[in-house]
């Protein structure tokens, strides 16, 4: 084995994406208060708890070191929706984290079809795999990047997912996520003593 504890932080990131991987991506509506909307993909995403349901999001500061779009209104309205987007959103979620003015609108620029969530401010894309309703529960900052928690208010799945028996048809979910700085949809694999079928 190779150490890396004498990596930078920049080399020891690079190392790190590429090896704690596949990671899913969280497409995160939010609004600011006036009601402006925004819209990024982060793969330092997770499910913090499972009762309650609560979403982690890692979400790093801007070059300069100010607090990104997406930060700055989850602080501000505490409501975001973390969607998961299937394979054939690629151009949408990679254009959707160019770097853009805080009053630049990505849903409106990639003409996006949304409709109002159940409980939260920020708006819903309509046709992802699955979506989730967030209200933000609290932030952590152990580092560089701030973790923002969001307890889930309400969810749902896509109808295209759902076998004859009511749970997830893992043959039909294709989800995008990460490998380094490259995007990947999962490939499913059988396990020895188990084939791929529905999710139990």
């Amino acid at each position: 084995m190779i150490p890396l504890d004498h990596l930078d932080p920049a080399e020891l990131f690079a190392m790190v994406s590429w090896t704690i991987a596949p990671r899913p991506i969280a497409w995160v509506t939010s609004v600011n208060p006036a009601g402006d909307h925004n819209l990024a993909p982060f793969s330092f995403f997770t499910i913090a708890s499972t009762d309650p349901l609560i979403l982690m999001i890692a979400i790093e500061p801007r070059e300069d070191g100010s607090v990104k779009d997406t930060l700055g209104n989850v602080l501000s309205t505490r409501q975001f929706v973390v969607h998961i987007a299937e394979l054939d959103r690629l151009p949408e979620v990679a254009r959707s984290g160019d770097p853009s003015p805080p009053d630049f609108d990505e849903l409106a620029d990639l003409a996006l079809p949304t409709s109002a969530a159940t409980v939260v401010r920020p708006p819903v894309i309509d046709g992802c795999a699955a979506v989730f309703e967030c209200e933000l529960l609290t932030t952590h900052r152990p580092g560089l990047e701030t973790l923002v928690f969001g307890r889930v208010v309400a969810a749902r799945v896509a109808e295209h997912l759902i076998s004859g028996c009511g749970r997830i048809d893992v043959a039909a979910l294709r989800p995008l996520g990460r490998i380094g700085n490259v995007f990947t949809a999962s490939t499913l694999l059988e396990r020895p003593d188990r084939p791929v079928g529905t999710a139990s």
